[in-house]
């Protein structure tokens, strides 16, 4: 009977179709969406001009109603790294169903050090062992009863992270689907250079335990043992194919079709491969805070994956720079943030007043309440300058000439264009980013129709009035001046 069940798990493992999110007809997120990470108070709602909440916390029927009558929309989210310490320790069964390394010993999820109970450690939840999976679908199907208007899917890699990077994933259910996957999809050619004549006979535990007998060995060894590559494209398929099942069960539990966002990491390769089914993506983003902002290459790559990949990101800070932010109060840092992902069209999500997740490898998990004072000002910037942020893309064909310490983002929409001016102009300190007086901006490239001398541009500030600024001809470029620039600015050519 176990050998059925395996070969039905891997049956279910493989059985995603084409993405049902191939081809969303509009976009999930408006570029100037307010989104919470987690649900929060009517009060916090209404002075951020919240319009999404992304990270879950509408479980209820009472929940989604109190969102919807404030013109919110909401989520549930399930989790699939780990069933957690309590119930492991309560249920045999999920102790059952956990991520194995090549040694057969269970896999605890580093990141949750501090999360045990009575001895009991996190350990990785196995997506591909039933008894797990149906532990998610429970859960998603309890989130989801209340109605809300899209899911979450939190660590959605669930057994494929151990399986990429501790050298975990061989427990029997995920051999048996390998061993389906390897006959449905590799050339026989390169399975028969790997030594391997017949896939459905093969125990790849056995093989890779040929080069590598610890997981240590299969960490340090991986790209060297023969059908490694393909291990880990499996592993990525089948955690692709399982977020993909839960939108099914997610739309069963909540009666209409739903969102589908994971914690997708932009910019990581390995988890490009679950975004073509979502409608969206949720995620945390390395802003590398100890660095101020001279090290901005996490978030940027992340910005231009969630454009190349199509789907709209909306997104927070990593633990760490969260922890960074508490520790040194750096709220101009983290408006930095905010300032630079709009800026980039994507969207960042509202610090939690009460409940914003921080990480460091002494204290683990702590919480850091986000002054509303700072932050909120610059979302209703934010909402308030929703004509010239929803439907603009990036516009690779302006080139904007700046001082030193300015980032400059155009973006256009038909013909008119966008330029977003971020400084970057941190004192670390002080926690201060001072304005710079007197801008000059040399842009290039401008659609003919706003070009002309003469025409005047919108200068939009937080805080401040609008002011008209002409353009000037000067050569081959378009010259305008700022008078001051501070933290964000947009100018806005119609």
């Amino acid at each position: 009977m176990k050998t059925i069940a395996r070969l039905a798990t891997a049956l279910w493992i493989l059985a995603a179709a084409a993405p049902l999110c191939a081809d969303p007809p509009s976009p999930a997120l408006r570029e100037s969406e307010v989104a919470f990470m987690y649900a929060s108070t009517p009060e916090a709602y209404k002075v951020y001009g919240a319009t999404f909440v992304a990270w879950g916390g509408a479980d209820t029927k009472e929940s989604v109603k109190l969102h919807h009558d404030l013109g919110i929309r909401c989520t549930g989210s399930v989790w699939c790294l780990t069933a957690g310490a309590k119930p492991l320790h309560d249920d045999p069964k999920l102790r059952e169903a956990v991520g194995l390394d090549i040694e057969g010993s269970p896999i605890a999820v580093p990141w949750l050090f501090d999360q045990v109970h009575e001895g009991q450690k996190s350990l990785f939840g196995n997506t591909n062992h039933p008894a797990f999976r149906e532990h998610v679908k429970a859960n998603v199907r309890k989130v989801m009863a209340g109605g809300a208007d899209g899911l979450h899917v939190d660590d959605h890699l669930g057994v494929a992270s151990p399986a990429l990077w501790y050298g975990g994933g061989f427990d029997d259910f995920s051999l048996a689907a390998f061993r389906t996957y390897l006959a449905a999809k590799v050339d026989p050619a390169r399975l028969k250079a790997a030594g391997v004549e017949d896939p459905a006979a093969l125990d790849y535990g056995a093989f890779v335990r040929r080069f590598a007998k610890t997981a240590e060995e299969v960490k340090r060894k991986g790209e060297e043992i023969p059908l490694f590559k393909e291990w880990k494209e499996f592993h990525l398929e089948a955690a692709a194919s399982f977020v993909e099942e839960l939108r099914a069960v997610a739309a069963e539990a909540a009666g209409h079709p739903v969102l589908l966002s994971a914690n997708a990491c932009l910019g990581n390769d390995s988890h490009h491969h679950v975004v073509p089914r979502l409608t969206h993506v949720v995620c945390e983003v390395w802003f590398e805070a100890g660095k101020g902002t001279k090290s901005l290459d996490g978030a940027l790559h992340a910005f231009e994956a969630a454009e190349r990949l199509g789907r709209p990101l909306a997104c927070t800070a990593s633990g760490h720079d969260w922890a960074h932010v508490k520790a040194r109060g750096a709220v101009e840092l983290a408006r930095f943030w905010i300032a630079l992902t709009y800026a980039s069209g994507q969207r960042f999500m509202v610090p939690h007043p009460k409940k914003q997740w921080c990480f460091d490898d002494k204290q683990g998990t702590h919480w850091y309440e986000a002054p509303v004072e700072e932050y909120a000002p610059l979302y209703r910037f934010v909402r308030s300058s929703a004509a010239v942020l929803d439907g603009y893309r990036t516009a690779k064909e302006i080139a904007v000439t700046t001082p030193e310490g300015i980032i400059a983002r155009p973006r256009v929409k038909g013909s008119a264009v966008a330029i977003h001016l971020v400084s970057a102009d941190y004192d670390a300190e002080k926690d201060r980013i001072g304005p710079k007086k007197d801008v000059r901006l040399g842009i290039r490239g401008l659609p003919a129709a706003v070009a002309p001398a003469g025409r005047m541009a919108r200068l939009l500030r937080p805080g401040a009035e609008p002011l008209e600024l002409p353009l000037a001809v000067e050569g081959d470029q378009v010259t305008v001046r700022v008078p001051e620039a501070g933290l964000w600015s947009i100018l806005a050519i119609e």
